[in-house]
This record gives C-alpha cells, sequence and structure tokens, in this order.
C-alpha cells in the first residue's frame, strides 16, 4: 500500500523564518558610515542656512536621521508616522534640500567600498548569494547574473528619483504621487505573476538568471505552507531535490519543447518550508534538435529493415547489429561507410543566441524520502527462492565471491534467471521501477509556469584550443573556461578514452555534483591559473590509475611519485594550459 506522508500541519508564522530574521536583523552603521552620513547632513543644514530654508530643512534632516536610523536597526516594517500632507510639504522645499543627493551618493560609496558592512545588508531575492560556497559551481554570481525580481532598494530609488523630478510643484507632486503609486503598485503585480506562482501551497519563485557559453544557471525558491516533507540527503549535505521529468522547457529558437530530464537542483533548506535551489541546464541539452533526430532514427530503423535487422527483436544487441552491417564495433556515426544515413542530412546544428526566452512548465516537484521513511517492497521470499532454486539446478553459486570463477554460459544464464525474478518482482510492484516511485520519494503537485527572457553575459569566458589526442584525432580538442566551470569537448566516438583534468596543485579537480558530465569542472576555490589535462585509456584509468589517487595512503605515495607524475608516464596523451599568461 503506498506511504501516506504525514506532513506536519502545524503552520509556521513567516515572520519566524530564517529569511525574516536575517531581513529584521539589526545591525549598527559602521564607523565610517555613520561619520559619512553625518557629514553629508551637516552640508544639507550649511546649505539650507545660506537660503533661508533653515526650519524646514532641520525638519527634513531630522526624519532623514530617523528614517536611515530605521532601515539600519532593520524596523522598517514600522508604518511611517508621516502624513500626506507632510510628505506633500516636503517635495515643496526639496530645492532647499540639494544635498540630499550628495549625502546618498557618500553614504552609497561607503556601503560599496566596505564589503564587511555590505555584507550585513539583507539581500532580497539574491539566491545565489543566499547558497554561497555550499553550491556545486559557486563563485560570484552578482557580477554575471540577472535578477529577476525587484528589490526593495530598486522601488526605493525609484520614489527619490521621482521626488528629484517634480521641480517642487506640490500639485504636480501629489498627482505624480498617485500615479506613480498605482503604476508601481502594477508593475510589481506583474512581476509577481510573471516570476512567481503559488499552486496548492506551494510557491516557486524564480530569482536569478545566467546563461554562458556552456550552461544555463536559473535559482529559485520553493516555499510550501505546511512543512516541507523531510528529504534524504545527499553525502555532499544537500537535499536530494528535483523537477519531474514532465516538466518542460520550451526556447523561441527552437521548434518543439523538450523535457527537463536529470534536472536536479543544487541547493538547501533555508528553514522547515522554504528551499532554495539551482537548476543548472548544460548547453548541449539546450541545442538538441528533437524533430531532427526523430527523422533520423524513423531513417535508420527503414535501413535496418532494409538489411533484415529487427531492433524489435527479444535477441537483438548492438553487437549482432555490428555483425550484420560488417562493422567492428556499432555507431550511427559510421553508418554512412555501410550505406547507411548520415546525421548530419537530418540533425541541425543549433546555437544559442545571444538573447532568447524560455517557457518554463514545471509540472511537479520531486524529492527523496530518507532511508528510515523508504517503504519499497523487498523481493518477496518465494521470489528469491525461485531463483535460489534455478540457480542450484545449473550447478550455479550465488556467492559472489564465486562469481569470477563461472563460465560464460553460466553467468548468462544467471543474468536470465536474476532478470526473471526482477520482471516478476516490477509486475507485482509497478511503482517500485526507478522514475515512478511513491515508496521511496515525496511529491509536491503543480503546474508552475515562466517566461523567462535570457541574455547571454560571455565575460570572462576563454576558449582555448588543445589537442590533447591520439594519432586518429581522438581525445579532448579544446576546452572552455567561464567563471564558475571549465568545460573539455572531446572527440571519441567510439568511448576508448577517459580524460583527466588536475588544478594547479596536481590535484583532480571537482565535478560539481549536477553536472551529469565527467568532462564538465566546477572551479570552486581551485588554483587554475594552470590546469593539466591528460587522455587516458578507459578501462585502464578505471581500473587501475584513478585507485592511485582516491586511495587512503595516497598522501604518502605521493611523497615517491604524485598523481601527476603517475599520469605523465601513463598516459594517452597530455598538456598543461596556462590561464594566466598568453602562452
Amino acid at each position: 500500500m503506498a506511504k501516506k506522508l504525514d506532513f506536519d500541519k502545524e503552520k509556521n508564522n513567516r515572520n519566524d523564518n530564517a529569511i525574516e530574521e536575517i531581513m529584521q536583523a539589526e545591525f549598527p552603521l559602521p564607523k565610517q558610515a555613520e561619520d559619512a552620513k553625518n557629514e553629508a547632513f551637516s552640508r544639507i543644514r550649511e546649505m539650507a542656512a545660506a537660503s533661508g530654508h533653515t526650519e524646514n530643512t532641520e525638519n527634513i534632516v531630522q526624519r532623514l536621521q530617523e528614517k536611515s536610523t530605521e532601515k539600519s536597526t532593520g524596523s522598517s516594517g514600522k508604518k511611517s508616522t508621516g502624513t500626506a500632507k507632510s510628505h506633500k510639504k516636503f517635495k515643496t522645499v526639496y530645492k532647499t534640500a540639494l544635498g540630499l543627493t550628495a549625502a546618498a551618493a557618500v553614504f552609497s560609496t561607503v556601503c560599496i567600498t566596505n564589503p564587511a558592512f555590505a555584507e550585513n545588508i539583507p539581500l532580497v531575492g539574491n539566491v545565489f548569494k543566499q547558497l554561497g560556497n555550499s553550491m556545486g559551481f559557486y563563485g560570484d554570481y552578482s557580477k554575471y547574473a540577472k535578477q529577476l525580481t525587484d528589490s526593495a532598494e530598486d522601488a526605493e530609488l525609484a520614489d527619490t528619483n521621482e521626488s528629484q523630478e517634480d521641480g517642487g510643484n506640490p500639485q504636480s507632486a501629489q498627482a505624480e504621487d498617485q500615479n506613480t503609486t498605482e503604476n508601481n503598485n502594477a508593475d510589481k503585480t506583474k512581476d509577481n505573476e510573471s516570476y512567481s506562482k503559488t499552486v496548492d501551497g506551494t510557491t516557486v519563485t524564480l530569482s536569478e538568471v545566467y546563461c554562458n557559453e556552456m550552461a544555463l544557471y536559473l535559482s529559485m525558491t520553493i516555499h510550501t505552507e505546511d512543512k516541507f516533507p523531510d528529504t534524504f540527503i545527499t553525502s555532499d549535505g544537500k537535499p536530494n531535490i528535483k523537477l519531474s521529468e514532465n516538466s518542460t522547457v520550451k526556447y523561441d529558437y527552437m521548434d518543439e519543447k523538450s523535457n527537463l530530464f536529470n534536472a536536479y537542483l543544487d541547493g538547501k533548506m533555508l528553514d522547515d518550508n522554504t528551499y532554495a535551489g539551482v537548476l543548472r541546464i548544460p548547453v548541449e541539452d539546450m541545442t538538441v534538435d528533437d524533430a531532427g533526430w526523430t527523422k533520423f532514427y524513423e531513417v535508420r530503423n527503414a535501413f535496418f529493415k532494409e538489411k533484415g535487422i529487427d531492433v524489435d527483436s527479444e535477441d537483438f544487441s548492438f553487437d549482432k547489429l555490428a555483425q550484420a552491417l560488417g562493422m567492428d564495433e556499432y555507431s550511427d556515426a559510421k553508418l554512412p561507410q555501410v550505406g547507411g544515413p548520415a546525421i548530419s542530412d537530418y540533425v541541425k546544428d543549433i546555437k544559442v543566441p545571444d538573447r532568447f526566452t524560455m517557457e518554463l512548465d514545471l509540472k511537479d516537484i520531486v524529492g527523496a524520502l530518507p532511508e528510515n521513511q523508504d517503504t519499497t517492497p523487498d523481493i518477496p521470499q518465494d521470489l528469491r527462492d525461485e531463483y535460489n532454486q534455478k540457480m542450484a539446478e545449473h550447478g550455479i553459486s550465488t556467492d559472489d565471491a564465486d562469481y569470477e570463477s563461472l563460465t560464460e554460459e553460466q553467468k548468462d544464464l544467471e543474468h536470465q534467471f536474476f532478470t526473471e525474478m526482477w520482471n516478476e518482482y516490477f509486475e507485482r510492484y509497478p511503482e517500485a521501477n526507478e522514475g515512478n516511485n511513491r515508496y521511496n520519494s515525496w511529491t509536491l503537485k503543480g503546474d508552475w509556469k515562466f517566461n523567462v527572457d535570457v541574455e547571454k553575459n560571455t565575460s570572462d569566458t576563454v576558449e582555448k584550443d588543445v589537442n590533447v589526442v591520439d594519432e586518429n584525432g581522438d581525445g579532448v580538442l579544446s576546452i572552455t573556461k567561464t567563471p564558475f566551470e571549465i568545460t573539455m569537448k572531446m572527440q571519441d566516438p567510439e568511448a576508448k578514452y577517459f580524460a583527466v583534468m588536475l588544478d594547479a596543485n596536481g590535484d583532480i579537480m571537482p565535478y560539481g555534483g549536477v553536472s551529469n558530465s565527467n568532462n564538465t569542472y566546477a572551479i570552486q576555490d581551485r588554483d587554475i591559473s594552470t590546469v593539466y589535462i591528460y587522455l587516458c585509456d578507459y578501462y585502464e584509468y578505471m581500473d587501475e590509475l584513478k585507485g592511485y589517487y582516491w586511495s587512503d595512503d595516497y598522501e604518502e605515495k605521493a611523497k615517491t611519485r604524485t598523481f601527476k607524475q603517475l599520469l605523465d608516464e601513463r598516459a594517452v596523451a597530455g598538456t598543461e594550459v596556462h590561464f594566466d599568461t598568453d602562452k
């Protein structure tokens, strides 16, 4: 029977959330900022004395000082004691307070040039910043990402600019106040409708987007009215959460929409009700010509049929296919060599434009349950007994230690009996199959639709040709470095090789956790002024070389021979690439 999730129905007060605590936290102004503020207000008083508006200006300064104190102590949520009449009076004496611009400029400069002070300022709609180094591909996204939600500071700046443009006309100021309030409310409503959607108590809010030559990063928060479901925590300390595979994305430069496969989010829980994460979509997933591939497969399968090959038969295998076509090893790319269709005749080479719009349709959000809540049924004892009996009848040991001693015929039989057992298991428990599992996962049902305008940011992106290849030209052709990752472009049609990248210290570069690629590495805090690239035989690397680096006694072994020295000796090819020089 399906497990019924026991959600905690006690609703938390949102003011108790960690986000609210941060935003409402009190923090004093640094002495440097306090001195700058006081100096600016002193200048305003001097200008007012010269113009004869001392009394009015003193009232303004007093109110500005109170306002700045409100902000610095986090009490901006209090209702203003000012009235519409006093606000109107404030605008009529605007010309006597031109020094406010200088004060704001000085004050802003202090905030920008004092990082310690800036760290204490609450961040609105900045998921990248909130996640910090917990992300696999972490770094300073504020320099590159486009914010999708208006911040309170932006709205306040708009109000300040507007007050400066009214020319001191009281009636104009009052009319503009009303129009601006209506327009701002309309804009905020529009933004909320665009980037924040609530379905059945679950609110998904998009925060920022960043796209470079290698991937698109979309940050978001997921907030539930009830307590967030208990979630399995991975080995790197992150909740196992993804967008369901029936979620889709449509790019305006593509003819059709595509499903979001392996759309795992990289993030963390901010409180009991709020999760913040980042969806990373590699560029290769954004340039798949689905229609072209569909057509190619139709033509390819028709070609197989002409050759008398039934790809739907139970005994079909790629080895038999290669034999029937006269190939050493089957490859779609090599079909033209035996009279078959060419991929390039049907599949278009698609590039991501500098500007585009993506339509997201997020159907469900899925997470893995903790191990102690996993209710996936075990294999029934009668199926185990049947498997063991078949093995015994054919003289096959069920001891894993003896598996390598089995003949090829016994291994084939063991595989057959094992497959039969699992097929019967999935007939009894169809939803225990991976991808449709109600036993060890939870689902937040929904249909959250968004339109996001994206502009590629290729600043600080570097591409270098490396040509770490064998005699046939197969291997690593080039590498591309963005501010957060390095990707190797491979040509390896027969999957013979494993490419390795080491940082300047000779350590293996990290993968970042959500790249789904052996050829994409996270920069993180690594020294990549120089990187070392090696092309290794796949099986040699997996069976021997890899274990040398990851062994518990590597530090001791490295005193005699480092991993880099081992690769220098054993790799098929290798080179070093310098990012800190032009050589």
